[in-house]
């Protein structure tokens, strides 16, 4: 797979079909150990959903749509006892379980193989640059991995986070045999892939731990609990993340100020035209519920 350059020799397939996916499976039960990640669309949305799943073998690295493609039987295959590598887990295993039902008995964390191995930096930036001298991009962290179509350079960045895994998988391993350390590790990586999903709940008194909240005179602190909830309403009903109907610091001002009209609402910063379109009338009756 050409680990030792800046991308691999051959470019990531996507699987978007049937017939596709039916071929990856026969791939991936030709090894032992693959590798494995996820990209979620968790910064775009209100209810977030696993949009990608990367999948590497010795031979290739793939690109699996779960939105175009039933992915059970890759499941099957994964699921199956074979050893899967991913690296900072604990967040894939939640979303897998809570999405597939997957569960992996035979799971390897090169995350926390890599603190367990005093590593400073534990980040697979960091431990692909260590071991390949290699630097992985950063161009689509962000991504809304939900949107499609997906253009090629999507495709290519999201291969990238599990082409390195298995060299990188056996490199720690071998540190942690010379260590003794593997019958540990193996423990805590069955932790790792015990976890649970975690229900998103809503806590009506989180704006309590808005930064400045302590600060606002009681009418005020009142007019950021409505508004909290106005937000929370209105991210629900768009699917939208709640930091992207109104940021933290909108709120608070809000609650400072107190606009009693439109044109003193428009004066806030954050509260931009489309703000003002899709909840301008909330708050201000949010406002004056509370102050009168």
């Amino acid at each position: 797979m050409g680990y030792n350059r800046g991308v691999p020799a051959l470019p990531p397939s996507l699987v978007a079909d049937p017939p596709a996916l039916s071929r990856l499976c026969q791939a991936v039960r030709q090894f032992p150990v693959v590798a494995l990640d996820t990209e979620s669309n968790s910064f775009h949305v209100y209810r977030e959903r696993v949009c990608l799943l990367q999948v590497s073998t010795p031979e290739a690295d793939h690109v699996v749509d779960p939105l175009a493609v039933e992915v059970r039987p890759l499941g099957e295959a994964l699921c199956d006892g074979r050893e899967v590598v991913l690296h900072g887990a604990d967040y894939d295993v939640r979303c897998l379980k809570r999405e597939f039902g997957w569960r992996f008995p035979r799971l390897f964390d090169t995350m926390a193989a890599a603190r367990r191995l005093g590593r400073s930096a534990v980040g697979l930036s960091a431990l692909v640059e260590a071991h390949f001298g290699v630097r992985l991009a950063k161009s689509f962290q962000r991504s809304d991995w939900g949107r499609r179509p997906l253009a090629p350079e999507q495709i290519a960045y999201a291969a990238m986070d599990t082409h390195y895994l298995l060299p990188l998988h056996a490199r720690l391993l071998a540190d942690l045999e010379g260590k003794g350390a593997v019958a540990a590790a193996r423990e805590e990586f069955a932790r790792i892939a015990a976890v649970e999903p975690r229900e998103r709940v809503f806590d009506p008194e989180g704006y309590r731990r808005i930064k400045g909240a302590r600060a606002l005179d009681p009418a005020g602190l009142r007019v950021l609990r409505a508004l909290y909830l106005a937000r929370e309403e209105r991210a629900r009903a768009a699917d939208r993340p709640p930091f992207k109907v109104l940021g933290d610091h909108t709120l608070l001002e809000l609650a400072r100020r107190r606009p009693h009209d439109p044109s003193a609402l428009r004066e806030i910063q954050g509260v931009t035209p489309s703000v003002v379109r899709r909840m301008g009338e909330a708050i201000l009756k949010a406002v004056a519920a509370e102050v009168g």
